[in-house]
């Protein structure tokens, strides 16, 4: 192996490591937000189908799934803790389909989740002035519209 070869093991090329970071945010974001949201029984991926359950009311496992980023195999398991916790409520609605419903207590643990959340991002966010927050929202929404166009 040359020089050559042996500086592309350690450097990637500017958009990978770009990627990277953006990868690496997510992580930590995750991390972050599990460790925060455990003391109400919660995580990440139990409060993402609790807020779209907020936003879709009735809504399918199928319809959950896609809006919550998760494998509708993973949702079934998701659905089942959250109805084990007494958080969501499944009944059979539209024809044969199971219908979702945030219990009381679902509202409840989604509201205290949200407030965590929130915090979680307003801190992270503050190392940013107004401006460069605005910039950011704006980048990272264009990113997200190219990488969703075909």
């Amino acid at each position: 192996m040359d020089d050559d070869d042996r500086g592309m093991i350690n450097k990637l090329p500017q958009p990978v490591e770009f990627g990277l970071t953006l990868k690496r945010a997510m992580h930590l974001f995750t991390v972050r937000t599990d460790e925060a949201l455990k003391p109400i029984d919660l995580n990440l991926g139990l409060w993402s189908v609790l807020r779209e359950m907020y936003r879709m009311p009735g809504a399918s496992a199928s319809e959950l799934a896609r809006a919550s980023f998760h494998a509708p195999q993973t949702l079934g398991s998701l659905l089942n803790r959250l109805e084990s916790l007494g958080l969501v409520t499944r009944t059979t609605g539209r024809g044969r389909i199971v219908e979702n419903h945030l219990t009381e207590a679902g509202h409840e643990a989604l509201k205290k989740a949200n407030l965590t959340v929130e915090s979680i991002i307003v801190d992270a966010l503050s190392v940013f002035t107004q401006t460069d927050r605005e910039t950011f929202e704006r980048l990272a929404t264009s990113l997200v519209t190219a990488l969703v166009a075909p």
